[in-house]
């Protein structure tokens, strides 16, 4: 019994999910945008009557779908350069509005690194202060993250959740790439921001931490601003927290440069958690040395 028919482009899609590339991946071999690979899935799924990436694998080359003739070359040509200067486009405008926020606002800054027992289940919590000047209506966060993890990330692994605190402000929170692919968390305000204003972003970075579960030492870089320092800093005050599994031993947290006061506390939950401050954050970049064994 014959299969479903698939365009070329569809059937290409359909073998590089069975290979086990995300759509971000998949996005970047064929040349085209992240949406036009959702919109090939979701027409996949709905000729092929599946539910789920893991049951086109499933799907026998006897019955399986059959493919449509190629597109005539010169066809393929125009839709790839189509895509590649919808692609750019989509870079130049992400690339545009992050240069233009960052003489809006001024912010004082707090990050909370949590480092778990296990792989997968690190977390980061950012507590901003943000003061515009004179008036913001969204933020781009570069999220906090092992290199590893940036081109396989899939949006909802990062399980995002936002609030302004205080405020009748609304919140939506969308995940974007920059020119490099990297992943940014992109934060709008409804209304914008008129008045200082506290808001809060937890996400999970799922790798983040696994060099230092294995070597028991890994470094974390974080820059003011950008890191090629096109930009002065817009962080007047920074804060790093770093909280440790109870089960640990040896814990410690140095700044390479030995900037800024470190303090360390016992919690309640037995993990122990050093903070780190800087009263008048000045330099493009901090790096900090995370040390520590875990319990075998």
């Amino acid at each position: 019994m014959a299969g479903p028919r698939l365009t070329g482009r569809e059937d290409e899609v359909r073998r590089l999910v069975i290979t086990g590339l995300t759509n971000d991946q998949i996005a970047t071999r064929l040349a085209i945008s992240r949406r036009t690979v959702e919109a090939h899935m979701r027409t996949l799924f709905r000729k092929t009557g599946v539910t789920r990436r893991a049951d086109l694998a499933a799907l026998a080359d006897s019955d399986g779908p059959s493919v449509e003739p190629s597109t005539p070359w010169p066809g393929q040509v125009a839709d790839l350069q189509s895509c590649q200067q919808e692609l750019r486009c989509y870079a130049d405008a992400v690339h545009g509005l992050v240069d233009r926020q960052f003489p809006l606002f001024e912010e004082q800054v707090e990050i909370t690194l949590v480092v778990a027992e296990q792989d997968g289940r690190d977390s980061v919590i950012e507590r901003r202060w943000t003061r515009p000047r004179p008036y913001l209506v969204y933020r781009f966060v570069g999220p906090i993250m092992a290199g590893t993890a940036l081109a396989s990330l899939e949006p909802d692994e990062l399980r995002l959740a936002c609030k302004v605190k205080g405020q009748d402000t609304q919140v939506d929170v969308h995940v974007v790439r920059d020119v490099n692919g990297r992943p940014l968390i992109m934060i709008l305000f409804q209304p914008g921001l008129q008045a200082e204003t506290e808001w809060l972003l937890r996400y999970r970075s799922p790798m983040l931490w696994n060099g230092l579960r294995r070597s028991g030492r890994q470094s974390l870089s974080w820059s003011t601003a950008t890191f090629d320092q096109r930009h002065p800093a817009t962080t007047s005050e920074l804060t790093l927290k770093v909280v440790f599994p109870s089960s640990w031993t040896g814990e410690r947290l140095t700044e390479n440069s030995d900037i800024g006061t470190i303090h360390t506390e016992r919690l309640p939950t037995g993990q122990t958690q050093f903070t780190w401050h800087h009263d008048a954050p000045d330099a493009g970049a901090y790096h900090w040395l995370l040390e520590g064994t875990r319990a075998t």
